[in-house]
């Protein structure tokens, strides 16, 4: 016993070790598979946050919008990012000229905005004021041109509304918001996804119409006033004919700043859910 002891353990030990190295083989692969199926979990995970993620830039292609009449906001839509790019744009945006046409501003990075006036002279009193449609939007997800689509479609929404309701002709500020903020919102929202041909496809006459009846009011309006100050004098042929040619001048003038940035467009319908959209702008 004593002699075959220690060859008794030696084996004993050398079958314990074999197995104790299967035993940690087995458990390193089981370890690794599940290390591999945790990287897998991870991976798909990372991926449907990317793609979430992707989803929302997509919303924000045109990240707010607004209808004004002169300088008072009557419905918007959109967000601001933690930075207040978006509103310090907004902001700068409604503060340029109303002219006969398109206005743009490049802010910092890829925010862009755009506003497109169209003149109108109200009956009841005969006071000429302008419609603002505005825009910001980022440049990495949306053309210039869709934009400019996404504006003359709301210019063609709110035809009958502009021309025929008191709440858009004499309203304060946001008092369209309940009933057109749903719809900018939604219009908004199509840009992203239905993609730059079913938003650019369709003619210019309603652009340069209104491009047209823009300088044809404003000219209006300049007469109206030369004629109230000229009212005690009488003005000679020369002078006439000056004025004239003045008037000449600033047509091509008006027509010639208008005409940068013209783009197509079409006008739809349709009708969206009533829901609560809060402002951005106005609200500051």
């Amino acid at each position: 016993l004593v002699s075959i002891g220690p060859y008794y353990h030696r084996e004993q030990s050398t079958t314990f070790t074999k197995r104790a190295i299967q035993i940690a083989k087995r458990s390193t692969e089981f370890s690794f598979l599940i290390i591999s199926l945790t990287l897998d979990d991870q991976t798909q995970r990372y991926q449907e946050i990317k793609m979430s993620e992707n989803n929302a830039e997509q919303k924000q292609a045109i990240l707010w919008s607004c209808i004004c009449r002169d300088d008072t906001i009557l419905c918007e839509a959109g967000q601001d990012d933690f930075t207040g790019s978006v509103t310090d744009a907004a902001r700068k945006l409604l503060a340029k000229n109303n002219t006969p046409g398109w206005e743009f501003y490049n802010h910092r990075k890829n925010i862009r905005g755009m506003k497109f006036h169209v003149y109108q002279r109200r009956e009841k009193d005969d006071v000429l004021f302008v419609w603002k449609f505005a825009a910001v939007y980022n440049t990495k997800h949306v053309k210039k041109d869709q934009v400019m689509s996404f504006l003359e479609k709301m210019m063609a929404l709110t035809g009958y509304q502009r021309e025929e309701e008191d709440l858009w002709q004499y309203g304060d500020t946001l008092a369209c918001q309940s009933t057109f903020a749903p719809i900018l919102l939604q219009r908004m929202e199509e840009v992203s996804y239905l993609g730059r041909m079913a938003m650019v496809n369709q003619k210019i006459d309603s652009i340069k119409d209104h491009m047209a009846s823009n300088i044809e009011m404003l000219l209006e309006n300049g007469e109206k006033l030369e004629e109230m100050q000229a009212s005690a004098t009488h003005l000679e042929s020369a002078a006439k004919q000056f004025k004239k040619r003045s008037k000449d001048l600033k047509r091509l003038k008006m027509w010639q700043d208008a005409k940068y940035g013209l783009a197509v467009g079409t006008a739809v319908t349709g009708v969206v859910a009533i829901i609560a959209v809060p402002p951005l702008l106005a609200a500051l």
